[in-house]
């Protein structure tokens, strides 16, 4: 049976088997602590599905996990992992979409106390409404109103430029304020 000794250890002079250095997995740690709860509430925002939220940012934790073992740190292990939390959300709601075209059918869970703080009546014509935006709309407003993040992180998070997170906000809020208009 062939061996691998000869290989380099992605962990340099510690045992292939050894596990992640602690270092790592310290810093992992204090991240998911840290940016887990507020990543799946935005997620949560993004999908409307809490199941499918918390494996999105399972995934993005995953991810920057094996980047950090080859390449070393990203700049900004947070925006690394929102960037890579909206894209999970993006690639997610393709993939229910293909399937919705297909006849499969997907139900949204709602039996957590967040769902059903989310789906309060006082929350739900905001969700609805927010449903209603285009993608990028959704995506804007849910990270600068609820991740609190300034233009140039948006910017950065979803790949645009500053004077279209800009923009986007502007027409995303007063789209937001007609269609809520409406209901009251």
């Amino acid at each position: 049976m062939p061996t691998t000794d000869h290989l380099p250890s992605p962990y340099g002079d510690r045992p292939a088997n050894a596990g992640p250095p602690p270092v790592l997995t310290e810093q992992l740690t204090l991240l998911f602590r840290a940016h887990a709860g507020p990543l799946v509430r935005v997620a949560v925002l993004l999908t409307g599905d809490e199941g499918l939220a918390e494996e999105v940012v399972q995934d993005a934790f995953m991810g920057l996990h094996r980047r950090w073992q080859r390449q070393g740190p990203p700049d900004s292990p947070p925006a690394y992992l929102r960037t890579s939390v909206v894209n999970g959300c993006r690639s997610a709601l393709r993939r229910r979409k293909l399937a919705s075209l297909a006849g499969i059918e997907h139900r949204i869970q709602e039996t957590s106390a967040e769902a059903v703080v989310l789906l309060q009546e006082e929350h739900a014509a905001v969700f609805t409404a927010m449903r209603d935006l285009s993608r990028r709309q959704r995506e804007v407003l849910v990270l600068r109103f609820y991740l609190d993040l300034g233009d140039p992180e948006i910017a950065v998070t979803l790949g645009v430029s500053r004077s279209t997170v800009s923009s986007t906000i502007s027409r995303a809020l007063a789209a937001l304020g007609a269609r809520l208009e409406g209901v009251q």
